[in-house]
């Protein structure tokens, strides 16, 4: 694969994933319970080294959250 098109394809891939994280944030603090709302608050205020601390500690409550983000988003759009 050309380098170029290698590094616009990674940029493009870490952007949407920083935006679903975004999202799946969004959704824990209005649909979580008390842990994943104050999680999500964490998250908001940490710079890029916490905010991959907190994914990594806590993978599946992100991937919870972005799933149910993803439902949510297709059930409005029909």
């Amino acid at each position: 694969m050309n380098p170029e098109i290698k590094e616009l394809y990674m940029r493009n891939h870490i952007e949407a994933l920083a935006e679903a994280n975004h999202k799946a944030a969004k959704t824990m603090e209005r649909m979580g319970g008390g842990f994943a709302s104050a999680l999500a608050v964490a998250y908001y205020r940490a710079d890029s080294n916490n905010k991959a601390r907190i994914l990594a500690a806590w993978p599946d409550l992100f991937e919870k959250y972005r799933r149910i983000a993803r439902e949510l988003a297709e059930t409005t759009e029909t």
